[in-house]
């Protein structure tokens, strides 16, 4: 799917279930995976349906890690210093997720004690996003549904088949559509970095050969000005890929600009009386707390953020 998508820059059209065309997506699948596998039609989606595309053959094109395995940290010789983790600290433990490895499965369906958890990552969108996975008051795994949204993964539930937004959390479609996932608190950062912080801590294990895993897949797409998808907005305040940090609380939706906040160390603001706080860590992830309690703190590309929060307010050098 790597190569398939990086190789998408046109954007051709792809036959839907009743023969017609179904603009955006692309030629030469047998599968039109909205319409045959999940069923879905512009009445059953929170979306524009000629918006969602589709990125491969078939529903877990890109498989997700489902019975993960550890190293310490002591153990890893396959990353780089400056390579990026995604790291989540649940139940006493610690643990961090190469994005090499991500780039290449996007979900890994874990276990913090008895708190089961889906570690996610959407490699276009630069978005690292924990959930717990309990769907409907029932224990679940996620899975890669090989759809996407501005640009963003899709995912689905393996108990009922909704489909789920990474970004946002929220159900599109499905048993589910309109609920929303729990997230929990991800940091991300550079492996040197975090390794020093963290020498005690566990780090997941390639399920296959380090040396699959030894490049990064999608070559300069992160420093480029191209997306490979359409997406619903964008705004010239930022690069499209600058990184921001994003808050979503209630009715507010703010993004504080990447380098702005690495240099002041600390943001903080009165939301609705209540104190909010985003402080960069000895390892330079980031951590957010509201009122003293611990808040996710959503790290990806400007566009990425903005097409999903249009109305956001942006907090960087201009404007803090």
């Amino acid at each position: 799917m790597v190569l398939l998508m990086l190789a998408m820059l046109a954007q051709p059209v792809f036959a839907g279930s009743e023969g017609e065309p179904r603009p955006g997506n692309p030629r030469g699948y047998e599968t039109d995976i909205l319409f045959d596998t999940f069923g879905i039609d512009q009445e059953d989606i929170d979306a524009d349906i000629n918006q969602v595309f589709q990125g491969c053959a078939q529903r877990d094109c890109i498989p997700s890690i489902d019975q993960p395995q550890f190293l310490a940290v002591g153990e890893v010789d396959f990353l780089d210093a400056d390579d990026l983790v995604l790291a989540v600290s649940l139940a006493g433990k610690t643990r961090a997720y190469p994005v090499r490895i991500l780039d290449r499965h996007e979900i890994v369906n874990d276990r913090f004690g008895d708190l089961p958890v889906a570690v996610t990552y959407c490699p276009l969108c630069g978005s690292g996003v924990a959930f717990i996975r309990i769907v409907n008051g029932q224990e679940t795994e996620l899975g890669v549904s090989g759809l996407l949204h501005n640009n963003d993964l899709i995912m689905y539930d393996r108990l009922t088949f909704s489909i789920w937004q990474q970004i946002t959390g929220r159900s599109l479609a499905g048993p589910e559509r309109g609920a929303s996932l729990e997230s929990v608190p991800v940091t991300m950062a550079a492996w040197v970095d975090w390794r020093r912080e963290n020498p005690d801590a566990a780090v997941l294990k390639p399920p296959v050969d380090a040396r699959n895993y030894s490049k990064n897949a999608y070559g300069d797409y992160a420093s480029s000005d191209r997306l490979l998808f359409p997406v619903n907005a964008t705004d010239a305040r930022l690069h499209v890929k600058k990184v921001i940090y994003g808050l979503e609380i209630a009715d507010h939706s703010i993004a504080v600009e990447s380098d702005w906040l690495i240099t002041q160390g600390i943001w903080e603001h009165d939301l609705d009386g209540r104190p909010l706080r985003l402080e960069v860590d000895q390892a330079g992830g980031v951590r957010g707390y509201l009122a003293g309690e611990p808040l996710p703190v959503h790290r990806m590309y400007w566009f990425a953020w903005y097409s999903f929060h249009p109305d956001t307010s942006l907090i960087d050098a201009r404007n803090h």
